[in-house]
């Protein structure tokens, strides 16, 4: 099936992530970190079979040199007391925190990825009310919190994305401990083809993947903000995985043949690499989360 692995992995470099906050407010937690961390405990399986929301900020953070044990530190002691607060209030649906497993090195740009959801895309304007901080961390001073971030991570940037289309993920009451993402750029004049290519003939096929356990999920997103044309993406899927081993065969023989049996894959793939290009891919493996 090698059609179909070579639309999940590309052959182009991979980057890494950095955790992101959003621009004129302090720093919030990043998604990503480096390395496996363990989730906080699951959700009921409603919870968990629930669509996912229909906003999201994606931050992206570049972890100090060294102080990788100290941002982990600031960020539970910090941000996520403020990111459960944000949830309890309305605020926010969830916030994720991810760390950068592949690719490795010094030299990547971000090194982990913080992801804030939102039910309404108002909802994004101001998520951090001053009072919050207070209510949280009443003894702690605007400049305390400020100092203590910065000294362990830069903000590398910040996005604003739509959800365009998902699977229906399965219940389940453990969290993925996998994100593997993919950063497409469709070709000028071409974004609507290409969308309409992953929701027509992509998502039915990982939407096959999800039944027989080898995905948790899969979603597509549009970037909103920032825009333009020189933006080297506009357009990402996020693949959530339970092991590590799923992907090393991700797309099974005959998955093809069942999920369209009267379409041929060679044709599909043509289409799908005429309508975009991808970018790079992520591996994230989960360090944190408040729901």
């Amino acid at each position: 099936m090698k059609l179909i692995a070579k639309h999940s992995i590309s052959p182009l470099s991979l980057k890494a992530i950095k955790l992101i906050a959003w621009p004129g407010l302090l720093p919030l937690a990043a998604l990503l970190l480096l390395g496996m961390c363990a989730a906080r405990p699951a959700r009921t399986e409603a919870q968990a079979a629930a669509p996912p929301p229909p906003y999201a900020v994606f931050e992206f953070m570049k972890i100090e040199p060294g102080k990788a044990e100290d941002y982990r530190k600031m960020e539970r002691e910090i941000w996520m007391p403020i990111h459960r607060e944000r949830i309890k209030q309305g605020l926010i649906k969830s916030w994720t925190l991810w760390g950068m497993r592949f690719p490795g090195g010094t030299a990547r740009e971000y090194d982990a990825i913080a992801i804030t959801t939102f039910d309404k895309f108002a909802d994004v304007e101001n998520s951090y009310p001053p009072e919050i901080f207070k209510k949280v961390h009443p003894k702690m001073t605007d400049e305390e919190r400020g100092a203590r971030t910065t000294a362990t991570r830069k903000m590398v940037r910040t996005e604003v994305v739509a959800l365009l289309d998902s699977t229906q993920p399965t219940p389940s009451t453990q969290s993925p401990r996998y994100a593997f993402i993919g950063y497409m750029k469709p070709e000028y004049g071409k974004t609507r083809q290409y969308v309409e290519l992953e929701r027509r003939y992509w998502k039915p096929i990982h939407q096959e993947r999800v039944s027989r356990g080898i995905l948790r999920s899969w979603t597509l997103y549009g970037v909103r903000f920032p825009g333009g044309t020189d933006r080297p993406y506009s357009h990402f899927t996020v693949q959530l995985l339970d092991k590590f081993q799923d992907l090393e065969i991700q797309y099974p023989e005959g998955i093809w043949e069942k999920t369209h049996p009267t379409v041929k894959q060679e044709e599909i793939d043509t289409r799908t690499n005429a309508a975009r290009k991808m970018v790079w891919t992520d591996l994230l493996t989960l360090m944190e989360q408040a729901r």
